[in-house]
């Protein structure tokens, strides 16, 4: 059919007006204004005008007058003008458009302008219809779940539904359509915020940060076997030996002895590189975790938990361990005389416990041994930070957060020494012996000084770059150490755990990790290990911010001024070792304290607002808004 100007078309299903026609050229001008040059074929003549604009469709007759005029034509085929004027009584433009707008809805009629009209079955009609209603009682439902969740007024029902916002809450998709349909941005925090206010979630069983950062909570762990292999041990059952950790500590991995004929520290480990070989699924597990994830709410072990009740010190009678006896001498310079694979007997104790141990004449030059040590690593300028510290603990069934502040005891700071001792002996020992280990890195921090007060410890800290482990021996920098490594945690972190796999292979005589392969153990297990270690982080804030929502009173508290970055100033709260910052334009100097009021809490955007005040905390006493940390 020749089409000229001034006709309408249909060009993408759409109607279009012809402005002009070039030969086989034919330009023309959409229903938004747009002009395109188009061939004959990317075109279907729908009515010949003439038109200057393209015009208003008619109104649609109902549905019971088109099944009506469908019962007419059952059988035939007839023109697309015949069908326009049974319908609108007139074969017009408007009408055309309306036409087409009904063929285009596939329920009473099919066809188009060339090809002509027919009826549809009255099966084919009534699916049609029923699909319609289906899509209307789709659409009612939608309107109607949005309300619920707009009034706060969801149902068990409603779950499966809201399974889209959950899932952007933990982080697992960036969209959903009915945070776009209740215009809210697909933010995991304006998710997590949406199903609490609704009451589908709650602070104590929904936390999502696990989730957020992709680590299992419960996962399929490996077999572990449950006999020992038949080893040569040393008996070091007459040596006494203390594993001591916080009360509550459930994976005692090291204990310490002191040989006072020998004037030797013995190091005590757990030794589960017993039963997990190289190149072992065991092995590999271990790799992919990093370490044990240690939450406020579970602990998610890096071994199957029967490696705890199998190696963990003082469990047993006796136990099997890794020994390592090491001299210090009056320089406070750690050397390894033995390395051994033993049977120990632990006794357990808490650091109170071992505060009177420390007293006792058999331990005294243990505690004298240990400070030279000490004093060496602060001779090499060892950053040794005293900022508080917490325990968070979390019990779900009962809905309570208990943050507890770890007291920085002479018996806690002997045990850290008497690891770190066993470390810098195993390192030394590994590089003379070009055994390839994991040895720790740290470079220098920014700040040289080695300040004592609060502030001072908190820019210092600030100032420390993080270690990294490197199959090259190296300075720990933070600890004061040149070579340093950690072997005194095999339960707990792979690091050291293939550190005791390396050393096993040395006692025996075995072929040993090579670097390329000791490499590649650890650029699986450091960032597993990183990521499990900021979640940790991530999760004590949480549940920090939970604890403080959840008072029947404010909290309150001490804050003490340890810092001014830009305009505003960082506060930290020692009882839960927790920093905010805010703009409380006081004149104070560093190190001054405050009383603190927390008058909002929001665990799900991670924030907090503080009330400062010089006595007696009062509304009128309230600092300009302040913002919490994060």
């Amino acid at each position: 059919m020749l089409i000229k100007a001034n006709s309408l078309v249909l060009y993408k299903n759409k109607a279009a007006l012809v402005v002009e026609v070039s030969g086989d050229k034919y330009q023309i001008r959409t229903a938004s204004g747009d002009r395109k040059s188009v061939r004959l074929k990317d075109i279907e003549f729908l009515h010949a005008g003439p038109c200057s604009s393209i015009p208003q469709m008619l109104e649609i007759p109902p549905l019971e007058l088109q099944q009506e005029t469908a019962e007419l034509i059952t059988g035939d085929t007839i023109a697309f003008s015949e069908f326009l004027d049974l319908l609108f009584g007139n074969t017009s433009p408007a009408a055309a458009l309306s036409g087409m707008e009904i063929l285009a809805e596939n329920c009473c009629f099919s066809g188009s302008p060339g090809a002509g009209v027919k009826a549809n079955s009255i099966e084919h009609i009534q699916a049609v219809l029923d699909k319609e209603q289906q899509k209307n009682a789709a659409r009612q439902a939608r309107i109607e779940l949005l309300e619920r969740i707009r009034s706060g007024n969801v149902s068990a029902d409603d779950r499966i539904a809201l399974r889209e916002i959950e899932n952007v809450a933990y982080g697992e998709s960036a969209s959903s359509k009915l945070m776009q349909e209740l215009d809210m941005e697909a933010l995991p925090e304006k998710a997590q915020n949406l199903l609490l206010k609704i009451g589908v979630w709650n602070y104590f069983d929904n936390n999502p940060w696990p989730r957020r950062f992709e680590v299992e909570t419960l996962p399929d762990y490996p077999e572990l076997p449950s006999t020992l292999p038949d080893e040569e041990r040393l008996d070091l059952t007459g040596l006494p030996a203390y594993a001591i950790d916080d009360i509550g500590s459930d994976d005692p991995d090291d204990a310490i002895s002191f040989d006072l004929q020998n004037d030797l520290l013995w190091v005590h480990v757990a030794d589960p590189a017993a039963l997990v070989q190289a190149d072992s699924e065991l092995e590999n597990f271990a790799r992919q975790c990093g370490s044990t994830l240690y939450l406020p709410e579970k602990i998610v072990p890096m071994l199957p938990e029967q490696a705890v009740s199998m190696f963990g010190l003082g469990l047993q009678e006796t136990s099997p361990a890794l020994s390592f006896a090491v001299k210090i001498d009056q320089t406070g310079r750690c050397e390894l005389q033995k390395l051994t694979l033993s049977t120990v007997k632990v006794t357990r104790m808490n650091y109170q416990q071992a505060e009177e141990l420390m007293q006792t004449p058999d331990f005294i030059p243990c505690v004298e041994t240990l400070q030279r040590f000490k004093n060496m690593r602060a001779a090499e300028n060892a950053v040794m930070i005293k900022l508080p510290e917490v325990k968070v603990k979390v019990d779900i069934p009962r809905r309570s957060v208990a943050i507890t502040l770890l007291e920085q005891s002479p018996a806690r700071e002997l045990v850290a020494n008497a690891m770190l001792a066993a470390g810098s002996a195993v390192a030394r020992f590994a590089a003379e012996h070009d055994i390839v280990m994991p040895f720790a890195i740290q470079e220098e921090p920014e700040i040289t000084e080695r300040p004592d007060t609060l502030p001072g410890m908190y820019a210092l800290r600030k100032s420390c770059r993080q270690s990294t482990l490197s199959t090259l021996p190296g300075r720990h920098a933070g600890l004061g150490l040149e070579p340093y490594c950690r072997v005194t945690s095999p339960l707990r972190r792979y690091e050291d755990l293939l550190g005791h796999i390396q050393l096993r292979k040395y006692l025996k005589g075995e072929a040993l990790l090579s670097i390329s392969e000791m490499d590649e153990r650890l650029s699986v297990s450091e960032p597993a290990a990183v990521l499990r270690s900021k979640l940790e982080r991530q999760c004590r804030e949480y549940w920090t911010l939970v604890m403080l929502h959840e008072q029947p009173e404010a909290w309150k508290g001490e804050a003490i001024y340890i810092a001014k970055p830009d305009e505003r100033s960082v506060w930290l709260l020692p009882d839960l070792a927790y920093e905010f910052k805010n703009r409380y334009n006081a004149r104070l100097p560093l190190g001054e304290s405050m009383l603190a009021e927390c008058i909002a809490s929001d665990p799900a955007f991670l924030t907090a607002q503080f009330r400062l005040s010089t006595g007696t905390i009062h509304a009128e006493d309230a600092a300009d808004s302040p913002e919490s940390l994060g």
